[in-house]
């Protein structure tokens, strides 16, 4: 019905504590304020607070804290405060230093710009996309490169990963004079060394860990048809964002001080060439589209990220499973066993779909893909063909200009049903998207060209999820045999 969702995820509850935000909500209404009303007496955003009271955004600063309790004259015990922080002369002087005001304004600043960026992501990212020249921009947001994407989708088995040990360090890290102007500033008056800091300190995700990860450089189709080749070296998570959240975080200060130019985009500027992946350090992530395909049918599951428990493209719509590229340990032995992009799809279905622990790089016992499940009946069921796993290829987004390897994942019918119809509602991450509140994660949404054209058209999608989606229906001969005469008939 026209202007009803069509849409519909169940509530996202993240495992922080919820904070202050019910405490605001209960003083508003005691005092009959407007959320408006009690920013203006916090001297805050009004979306801060709305991100507050709905527990989207915890406050672990313990200044902000303290400033909360002395402007609504509340006890340090109802913020989470000890007994006395308020009073304690050592404290109030520093609150009346002019340093103190000037450290506080600074991250308040950060916080409204970083909450502009997580609200914003989409409409940044295409905006960003204009920049650059437009043979490098594929659809919304997303940039690429000839040989970096495919003519016709590539069996994942064809895919040729290669390593190197030697790649030269990146001279971009994020962590330089060049990204001052990003990261607020510390109780001593200097910026924070990092943008991963300052996240951890001031605005820190549910999940938040700096994790060994596989880092892309560089990715080719030799001409003539023959494999695509992929290239990594090392790096950590926490490397990629220092420099991905950065450029992010300026683009957003950009736009809210006017609009995009290159010249009040010094750190993108500094970067250069975004497909120069030895000036700095780019982490793929694997978004994977993941289709049940049931002969002339076929449905595909799609996740709203919770932009309080990740650390990337939190409050959009995604593809399901999307995760970085990486080992599920940090020994040698993890290694050899991991770098395979079959093997990082099957641990992100485990973990998105079915709701399994993640294999955070905790433990220091390998995965047995052979024997464990679902991996076991994963691999059985592609070997048969009930799945078949196919690559797009390469972009970049370009807000943060991550690395974006696309996939697709086929699960006919019986095979889904199987291994998919205890698929959880809620992960880690966020939630799954359904056609109404009746129905089950696993029934996913219509692949059809009316709900893929409203998605990539009128929703907040990521780029490359739009991209997995776009290229999934443009290549639909291919990869659903006999759902290509239906849908054009």
């Amino acid at each position: 019905m026209t202007g009803q969702p069509w849409l519909w995820t169940p509530p996202h509850q993240t495992s922080r504590p919820a904070g202050v935000g019910p405490l605001l909500r209960s003083y508003r209404q005691t005092y009959g304020l407007t959320q408006q009303q009690l920013a203006e007496r916090l001297g805050f955003d009004q979306s801060y607070v709305s991100k507050v009271e709905s527990g989207r955004r915890a406050i672990h600063d313990i200044s902000t804290l303290r400033h909360i309790a002395r402007r609504l004259s509340l006890s340090p015990e109802d913020v989470g405060l000890a007994a006395g922080s308020l009073s304690e002369g050592r404290r109030d002087v520093a609150a009346a230093n002019p340093l103190a005001d000037r450290v506080a304004a600074s991250q308040r600043a950060w916080r409204l710009t970083r909450d502009h960026l997580n609200h914003h992501r989409i409409s940044l990212a295409r905006a960003a996309a204009q920049l650059y020249p437009e043979t490098y921009r594929l659809g919304n947001g997303l940039l690429t490169r000839p040989g970096w994407m495919w003519d016709a989708p590539v069996d994942i088995a064809d895919i040729e990963l290669e390593w190197s040990d030697t790649a030269s360090p990146p001279t971009v890290s994020g962590a330089g004079t060049d990204t001052e102007h990003v990261r607020p500033l510390t109780a001593d008056g200097s910026a924070f060394g990092t943008y991963t800091r300052a996240m951890r300190d001031l605005d820190r995700p549910t999940l938040f860990e700096n994790r060994l990860s596989f880092r892309l450089l560089d990715a080719v189709r030799p001409e003539g048809g023959g494999c695509p080749q992929m290239s990594f070296g090392h790096t950590t998570y926490f490397d990629a964002l220092d420099v991905c959240e950065s450029v992010a975080h300026e683009t957003a200060a950009a736009m809210l001080g006017g609009g995009l130019s290159w010249p009040a985009l010094p750190f993108r500027r500094g970067i250069g060439d975004p497909f120069d992946l030895g000036r700095r350090v780019a982490l793929p992530s694997i978004n994977t589209l993941t289709i049940r395909h049931d002969t002339t049918r076929a449905s595909f599951v799609l996740h709203r990220r919770s932009a309080g428990s990740v650390a990337t493209a939190g409050g959009v719509y995604h593809v399901l499973p999307a995760g970085v590229f990486q080992p599920s340990g940090i020994s040698a032995s993890h290694h050899r066993t991991d770098f395979n992009l079959w093997r990082n799809i099957m641990r992100e279905l485990s973990e998105e779909l079915l709701g399994n622990a993640e294999h955070d790089g905790s433990s220091s016992t390998l995965i047995d893909y052979d024997s464990s499940e679902p991996f076991r009946s994963l691999e059985r069921a592609r070997r048969s063909g009930g799945v078949r796993v196919w690559c797009f290829g390469v972009g970049l987004d370009a807000l943060t200009l991550f690395g974006e390897i696309l996939t697709v994942v086929i699960v006919d019918a019986d095979v889904f049903d199987t291994l998919f119809s205890g698929m959880v509602p809620i992960n880690a991450e966020g939630s799954v998207v359904t056609t109404g509140p009746g129905r089950r994660a696993c029934d996913g949404i219509p692949f059809t060209p009316a709900a893929v054209r409203r998605l990539i058209e009128q929703e907040p999608l990521a780029p490359s999820a739009a991209a997995c989606l776009e290229l999934a229906w443009r290549h639909r001969g291919t990869l659903l045999p006999g759902l290509h005469m239906r849908a054009t008939s």
